[in-house]
């Protein structure tokens, strides 16, 4: 059966656009390859310190990516904001943003530091960092309905 999961974590490495050279391009094209060898579509963004991002495929395939980022040490605080069944798929490809700290959302920020946050907030905040400045994305890994 098909899912969402909606997670928020906060991350060691150094996020800012250079560094996806160094040890987050490594934790990126690390999730982007289980992605898709499994088939999980959504988006991730890389913002201020944090990690979020939306992830859709079926479950045994969610409940394995988050085992593994949860043994990731270069992950920490990580929170499952929601994991839904869903009838379709919002995303057909999985992609990567980065929010330069200058237009990073501190509310939302906040919210996940202090455990407030909802999915629906995380879940469009990804959306629109998408649309602004994505820098990595698969090939169509579905057909999103």
């Amino acid at each position: 059966m098909l899912h969402r999961m909606v997670l928020a974590a906060r991350t060691t490495v150094e996020t800012g656009r250079v560094a996806l050279t160094g040890e987050l391009g490594s934790l990126l094209a690390c999730c982007l390859q289980t992605s898709v060898d499994d088939g999980l579509t959504g988006g991730l963004v890389v913002e201020a310190g944090l990690l979020l991002e939306v992830i859709e495929g079926a479950s045994p395939d969610l409940c394995a990516y988050h085992q593994c980022a949860e043994g990731d040490p270069r992950i920490f605080d990580l929170q499952v904001l929601e994991f839904v069944p869903v009838l379709r798929r919002q995303f057909e490809t999985w992609a990567v943003a980065h929010t330069p700290d200058s237009r990073a959302n501190c509310t939302l920020a906040s919210a996940i530091n202090e455990k407030r946050a909802g999915p629906f907030a995380v879940s469009q905040h990804i959306r629109q960092a998408l649309m602004q400045g994505m820098i990595a994305e698969t090939p169509p890994l579905c057909v999103a309905a």
